[in-house]
């Protein structure tokens, strides 16, 4: 299974081996137009191809910095997940803020039911405070995990592009929570899909800059 040859790639630090089977499952295939999957406009701001869908296994490819249209956010960014997350940089550089959640007053944390059209934002009783951590950067090649119910958030630095692979192991008994503005409504986030042509050009995309990342780690090695 695909899902057990990534997780072992990226667990073994095999960063190039990564790239390729990121590359030739998924990049290629959907930059050469044999693909029908479409990308999807994630409301917390970056570009999800959600390669992998089987049980409670899920692969994305994240894609930052080629948004170009700003995002509004109704909530915070910050949130946790009800699946234990790997996270594998591809390209540029990713950055995670760990945030230390306590009863308090500053913020409703919002139960949040996700569909393949978008998010629907439930507002729970419980009131807490959230106290972030500066962003902790992760260059190209690298590997990070969250398990599932810790609170983070994700950020590029000056919106930069950057790619990650983002394996998910789901936990059906946790759930996902958002924190959000106490007199927040209940409400939708609508998650749009890019046009089958829009998606093509974000692979393309994505593997340029792949390539680049792969030239260079050559010019490095040739200068050692």
């Amino acid at each position: 299974m695909i899902y057990q040859v990534l997780n072992q790639a990226i667990r073994s630090k095999s960063s190039d081996d990564v790239a390729e089977l990121v590359r030739k499952t998924w990049l290629e295939p959907i930059a050469n137009g044999e693909s029908p999957l479409c990308a999807v406009r994630h409301p917390l701001g970056f570009t999800c191809l959600p390669v992998l869908r089987d049980g409670i296994y899920g692969i994305c490819i994240h894609l930052f910095g080629e948004r170009r249209t700003p995002v509004r956010m109704s909530v915070s960014p910050f949130h946790c997940h009800s699946w234990d997350l790997l996270s594998h940089i591809l390209y540029g550089e990713i950055g995670n803020q760990h945030v230390e959640v306590e009863p308090g007053n500053t913020y409703r944390v919002f139960d949040t039911r996700t569909t393949a059209s978008g998010d629907r934002l439930l507002p729970t009783e419980d009131i807490v405070d959230a106290r972030a951590s500066e962003p902790e950067y992760w260059p190209a090649g690298t590997s990070y995990e969250i398990p599932a119910g810790l609170y983070h958030a994700s950020t590029v630095a000056g919106g930069a592009p950057a790619a990650t692979v983002v394996l998910g192991l789901h936990h059906p008994e946790k759930r996902d929570l958002t924190l959000g503005a106490l007199d927040t409504p209940e409400h939708r986030m609508t998650r749009r899909l890019h046009s089958r042509a829009e998606t093509i050009s974000l692979a393309r995309t994505a593997l340029d800059r792949l390539a680049a990342v792969a030239g260079d780690r050559l010019v490095a090695a040739g200068q050692r």
